[in-house]
C-alpha cells in the first residue's frame, strides 16, 4: 500500500511529524511486542494529536515498514559501501565498521529481532545481504556454481543477522573491534574455505 506522501519534497513539519511517530514506536517496542501497541498510544508518546496519525499513515503496519526500510535502506548501503571498500586482508576493519553502525542503531535493530510481527522483513534483509555478497566476495562470484554461491551468500547473510542479534543480546559486548575479527574467522573466512570443495560439485 503506498504511502499517502511521497517523502521527496516533503514539507519540514510533514518530516518533523513522522519523525516523531516513528520515534514513539520505536521507544514502545522496546516495551512491548508491536500486537500490543495502540495508534493512541503512539499519538500520546508522539504529542501529536490523534487525528494526526490518519493525515500521515494508513495503519500501524504502514509506520512499521516505513521505520525497518528507512533503517535497514541504511544498513545496506553501509555494508555494500564497505564491501567495495575493502579487500581480503581488510575484512576485520570491514566487520568493525558494521558492528560500529549496529551499535548507533541498536533501538531499531532490537525491534528486528524481537518481534514475530516483522519476520517478511527480516527476510529481505537477509536476500538483500546475500545479492551484496554474491557480488562483493570474489571466492563467491568466481565460484562458478550458482548454487554454490547463492547456498554461501545466504549463509553469510543470516549468519550475519544471528551474530548482531546475540552481540545486541548481550549488551554489545565484546567491543567492535572484536566482533570485526569474530565477523572475518567466523564467518567470512570459514565461508570462503568451502568454496572450492562446493565448485567441484556437479551443477
Amino acid at each position: 500500500m503506498p504511502r499517502k506522501n511521497s517523502p521527496i519534497n516533503v514539507d519540514p513539519r510533514v518530516r518533523r511529524t513522522r519523525r516523531l511517530l516513528r520515534e514513539a514506536l520505536v521507544s514502545l517496542m522496546m516495551e512491548k511486542d508491536f500486537a500490543s501497541i495502540f495508534i493512541r498510544e503512539i499519538t500520546e508518546r508522539a504529542e501529536v494529536a490523534y487525528i494526526t496519525f490518519f493525515r500521515h499513515y494508513e495503519s500501524l503496519d504502514q509506520l512499521l515498514m516505513e521505520v525497518l526500510d528507512e533503517g535497514l535502506a541504511e544498513l545496506m548501503t553501509h555494508i555494500e559501501t564497505l564491501a567495495k571498500q575493502s579487500d581480503a586482508s581488510d575484512l576485520e576493519t570491514e566487520g568493525r565498521l558494521i558492528f560500529e553502525y549496529i551499535g548507533q542503531k541498536a533501538d531499531l535493530f532490537r525491534i528486528l529481532f524481537k518481534s514475530q510481527s516483522v519476520t517478511r522483513v527480516r527476510k529481505k534483509v537477509v536476500r538483500n545481504i546475500a545479492t551484496i555478497f554474491q557480488k562483493s566476495c570474489l571466492p563467491l562470484a568466481q565460484s562458478g556454481n550458482p548454487t554454490a554461491t547463492a547456498m554461501l551468500s545466504n549463509h553469510i547473510a543470516t549468519s550475519l543477522l544471528s551474530l548482531i542479534e546475540w552481540w545486541l543480546d548481550n549488551k554489545m559486548n565484546p567491543a567492535p573491534a572484536q566482533m570485526g575479527t569474530v565477523y572475518k574467522r567466523l564467518i567470512i573466512d570459514s565461508t570462503v574455505s568451502v568454496v572450492t570443495p562446493l565448485s567441484a560439485v556437479s551443477r
